[in-house]
């Protein structure tokens, strides 16, 4: 299985509540994309660490060519720009998951 590993941090100015109203919509939008077949969405809890990521999202689809149909498609390209907006040190990486355990 293939998995997008998106994370990004919020700027210490940003109320948390409001993002996180904000990012729940944007979930909404991002779990239809085409192709997905899990979307898991995390918040970084290590305390009193400001300088790590905020939120880490992981987006599974069976094939990279499906990854890449789903991220090309006009959905993804709008809902990305919008969070780019809004975030910090967006990273995102494409991986080949193995369950070991």
């Amino acid at each position: 299985m293939y998995k997008a590993v998106c994370m990004f941090g919020i700027e210490s100015s940003v109320d948390e509540k409001e993002f996180e109203d904000y990012f729940k919509k944007h979930v909404m939008e991002a779990k239809v994309l085409k192709n997905l077949k899990k979307y898991t969405i995390a918040k970084v809890v290590n305390p009193g660490d400001k300088n790590i990521f905020y939120r880490i999202n992981e987006l599974y689809y069976d094939s990279i060519a499906e990854l890449e149909e789903s991220f090309s498609s006009d959905l993804a390209k709008a809902a990305t720009e919008d969070l780019l907006k809004r975030v910090k040190d967006f990273k995102c990486v494409i991986v080949n998951e193995e369950t070991v355990i």
